[in-house]
């Protein structure tokens, strides 16, 4: 079964695309119309259950954001509209209208008040929301829109300097392009991009159950968000 290409998928870095190419031919890079390809193939129990599954990954760094905002309630409301999309994978009778908007209305607005774990939160609402578009469209780019969120969560966790959030608009070209390269190889980036590897292979091989991605995609994002800034 074949990995993500390792060529450059153009959704990121794209200013410093043939360093990134000619350089790191041995590393996962995200490439999403490869994903989408794959994603395809697959029916929609399937696809429904890749994309619960990226979602599952980042709920504990919502759970993080809402722990230090105070909106506890968010978050297990969140959890709840997670596990209707694993019981839709399941055939279960359940009734995700509006479920997509909910989730995404739970995503911080840029007008919040800033912290860094807002960036988090925004991606795993979206996750979530796009798990509940793929149990309502069987759409593949649904699904693959839900595993952007995880690359975009570890890009996030690696690429933002230590700075306030003023302070990150003076940032010069050059440590940006370093930056990218150095985002690349770094092992949250190169994690994030491994679970969703193994879980296109999990879905691919048509398991009788999903309790067991679903635990596995429950226990490794509560490890690799630790890891995370």
């Amino acid at each position: 079964m074949p990995e993500f290409s390792k060529k450059q998928g153009g959704h990121h870095y794209k200013s410093n695309n043939g360093l990134v190419v000619i350089k790191m031919q041995a590393l996962r890079i995200y490439d999403e119309p490869a994903l989408t390809a794959r994603l395809g193939q697959l029916d929609h129990p399937a696809k429904i259950a890749f994309s619960a599954a990226c979602a599952q990954r980042l709920m504990p760094l919502f759970v993080r954001y809402a722990k230090k905002t105070g909106t506890d309630a968010q978050a297990q409301r969140l959890g709840e509209i997670l596990s209707t999309a694993w019981e839709a994978a399941s055939g279960g009778p359940v009734d995700v209208r509006g479920l997509d908007s909910m989730a995404a209305s739970f995503g911080p607005s840029d007008d919040a008040e800033w912290v860094f774990e807002m960036g988090y939160a925004q991606n795993a609402a979206a996750a979530v929301a796009y798990a509940i578009r793929t149990c309502l469209s069987d759409d593949p780019q649904e699904a693959a829109w839900a595993a952007r969120q995880l690359y975009e969560a570890a890009d996030y966790a690696i690429s933002q300097p230590d700075l306030e959030q003023v302070e990150l608009y003076v940032q010069k070209v050059g440590e940006s392009l370093e930056r990218n390269e150095a985002t690349l190889t770094s092992d949250v980036v190169q994690t994030a991009l491994a679970f969703l590897d193994r879980d296109l292979v999990v879905v691919e091989s048509a398991p009788p159950s999903w309790e067991g991605l679903r635990q596995q995609s429950a226990s490794e994002g509560l490890s690799w968000a630790a890891t995370l800034r």
